[in-house]
């Protein structure tokens, strides 16, 4: 695999080598000598915990070396969810001592629902907050029906964008960025900021959570709740 990589990596560099020097006939050639790289990196079963973070590393890599050119953030985040749906989404309820949606009482359980660092889709469209999983890089790699709506964006269409794109650049240095990267170095934290949704303020009770699968770090789970602005319902 590493070879592989690598391999890619240096064809890579002579595809951006070639479009800066304006020659077709190499970006047509080194185009077509790159894609079966990229099925084989991606497209293998990975055999255990490391082969499996190397295939995420890559498809995160391509991700942000090619953040500029919104054509290639969608083809690549949709590389990167065939490896959140081969390797992280189970389709099936995880076995809980709980009742979940049996029960309409019952409310989801969220460790329920990311047991074992799977991602119970079934149970976290049926949430009312808004979950993502945001990988190192700050890319969106998983969304929730209910986040998806709340952006008014198709949910496939989040996969890959950066986090900053829907929060805003300021938001997400000042405030977010410094708490994903505590999330990241392990730390489960929570924030409470103001934020203006279809002209009104809203105040979002985040919470953010490490998610792993076989002690390999998978990225920061973020569930967001929004709640009325208290503050201006004591001012009116």
């Amino acid at each position: 695999m590493k070879a592989l990589i690598d391999l890619f990596w240096a064809k890579y560099s002579d595809l951006r080598q070639a479009v800066e020097q304006e020659d077709d006939d190499a970006v047509s050639r080194i185009d077509r000598e790159i894609d079966p790289l990229v099925k084989a990196i991606l497209g293998s079963q990975g055999r255990d915990q490391s082969a499996i973070g190397v295939q995420f590393r890559f498809a995160l890599d391509l991700l942000n070396e090619e953040a500029d050119d919104g054509g290639c953030v969608r083809r690549n985040g949709h590389l990167l969810q065939m490896l959140v749906e081969r390797y992280l989404i189970t389709d099936q309820h995880l076995p809980s001592k709980t009742k979940t949606t049996e029960d309409p009482a019952q409310p989801v359980d969220i460790p329920q629902a990311i047991a074992d660092g799977y991602l119970d889709d079934a149970l976290l469209n049926s949430l009312p907050e808004r979950v993502m999983v945001v990988a190192p890089g700050y890319r969106i790699f998983y969304s929730n029906e209910t986040n998806a709506q709340r952006m008014d964006v198709p949910r496939d269409t989040l996969i890959g964008r950066h986090f900053a794109e829907f929060v805003g650049l300021h938001h997400f240095r000042h405030d977010l960025q410094p708490s994903l990267d505590r999330c990241f170095a392990g730390e489960s934290l929570t924030l409470t900021y103001a934020d203006k949704l279809e002209g009104r303020t809203v105040v979002i009770h985040c919470r953010m959570s490490p998610i792993s699968r076989s002690g390999t770090l998978i990225g920061a789970l973020v569930v967001m709740q929004e709640k009325e602005d208290r503050r201006r319902r004591r001012a009116d």
